[in-house]
């Protein structure tokens, strides 16, 4: 009885890493994820600054990621997120509030450049959805379903919240009263609740008796077992064929996400629907990825995630041609619940596969590795899709351009099966880095 109790608390405390990080997802719509297109026509009435300007903010804040995502991905392995959260969380509000005072386009250069350096505010990023991968194995799809619910939930309440306050008090004042929720919502819970990983607590996966802890860096191998998975070190990830066609399937669909995500929002609005009516249609979005993210961790734990992949590009192909043709209020709404259902099955396979296909002792190096590669082409796809806007007067080439990319990545992500191990010696232990 006491046995089985004690397993049942053990199992609990991974269920409290996954609504703490539930609770920081929802808080990072505060800093200007998916509510940003909602800026950029006052802010532009304003500053008199072009719509290639607003994709290069976006630019930098990626870009700023990505330069440092090897060292982020590196300090989540090895001292998990429990502190680097809370600072991340300070600095980030820090700047938001330089944001609502500022009015050249290098300030707001420089203070984007900033909150993404930290990579807590980026998409699909590592910061919450290495820890919760590394508590998790048999139910890793939906922990991360559930953790990354709250991007979801987050769009659903701050897309109308954020236009609302815009209309209220203006940009400026927007921005502050986001980063003070922002700092409210995320720092105290991950200041009591967050911890590296199971083994730290001695625990183990899944609530499970723990065998030894894992310690990336150390100059043996972490330990097999039975009911984890097989262990690649960071050099072995990427000597498979594998891992280059994830890179360049994320690669080129960050091109198009990138695009689509921040120009969405002022091609409604050009199109002639109301702002807040687009608001709404957005928060809808972010529903369908709530929904959607929980469905497909679900499904994650029982299919080939490279299915579920094809599946999500797929829906963003849809999502695009429904943009295209859009005649009415309702096939706004249709483009943007598919968008953001695909947006959701998204997230589940950026931060499931990797982990399912190498392992967890170093996923937040592999992550950190790969996330530069991603993070670039996502930030070139907003100012570019800016620029074809310019040169055709509208979005239309740009928009046959995403849909051309998005259906070949959901054909080269059909290809991207599990690597298999070449006969010889086991893993090499080693300092996670590649060579």
């Amino acid at each position: 009885m006491g046995e089985d109790s004690d397993r049942q608390g053990r199992i609990f405390y991974g269920w409290v890493i996954v609504a703490t990080m539930f609770a920081v997802n929802f808080s990072t719509m505060c800093t200007g994820t998916l509510n940003y297109g909602l800026f950029v026509l006052p802010m532009q009435r304003d500053l008199a600054l072009s719509r290639a300007t607003f994709g290069w903010l976006q630019t930098t804040r990626r870009l700023a990621t990505g330069v440092l995502s090897f060292a982020v991905g590196w300090l989540i392995d090895r001292y998990g997120p429990r502190v680097y959260i809370p600072l991340c969380a300070l600095l980030i509000s820090g700047c938001l509030l330089l944001v609502s005072f500022s009015s050249h386009a290098w300030q707001f250069i420089l203070f984007f450049g900033i909150i993404g350096m930290s990579g807590l505010a980026a998409p699909n990023g590592i910061v919450t959805s290495v820890p919760v991968a590394k508590w998790f194995v048999q139910k890793r799809g939906r922990a991360l379903a559930l953790a990354g619910a709250g991007l979801g939930i987050g769009g659903i309440v701050f897309m109308p919240v954020t236009q609302w306050l815009i209309d209220a008090y203006g940009w400026r004042g927007t921005w502050r009263i986001l980063a003070l929720m922002f700092i409210i919502i995320s720092v105290p819970a991950s200041a009591l609740f967050l911890r590296r990983q199971p083994e730290d607590m001695g625990l183990k996966v899944d609530g499970d008796p723990p065998d030894a802890p894992v310690r990336p860096g150390s100059e043996a191998s972490p330990p097999r077992r039975a009911d984890d998975e097989e262990v690649w070190t960071v050099r072995e990830a990427f000597r498979t064929g594998t891992m280059w066609k994830l890179v360049a399937v994320f690669a080129l669909s960050g091109v198009a996400q990138g695009g689509a995500s921040f120009h969405r929002i002022p091609y409604f609005v050009e199109k002639a629907y109301d702002p807040l009516l687009v608001s709404w249609s957005f928060a809808a979005d972010a529903g369908g990825a709530a929904v959607t993210s929980l469905l497909a961790g679900w499904l994650a734990d029982r299919i080939p995630i490279r299915f579920l992949a094809a599946v999500a590009f797929s829906g963003f192909v849809i999502a695009i041609l429904l943009m295209i043709y859009v005649s009415s209020a309702q096939m706004m709404f249709l483009s943007t619940i598919v968008f953001g259902s695909s947006v959701g099955v998204g997230m589940i396979v950026h931060s499931y596969i990797f982990a399912a296909y190498y392992g967890r002792a170093f996923l937040g190096t592999i992550r950190g590795i790969v996330m530069p590669i991603n993070l670039l082409s996502a930030g070139v796809g907003a100012p570019l899709v800016g620029y074809l806007h310019d040169y055709a007067g509208s979005y239309l080439l740009a928009w046959w351009i995403l849909l051309a990319i998005y259906g070949g990545t959901a054909v080269l992500m059909l290809t991207a099966v599990p690597p298999q191990r070449a006969p010889g010696p086991g893993p090499i232990a080693g300092c996670p880095t590649v060579r």
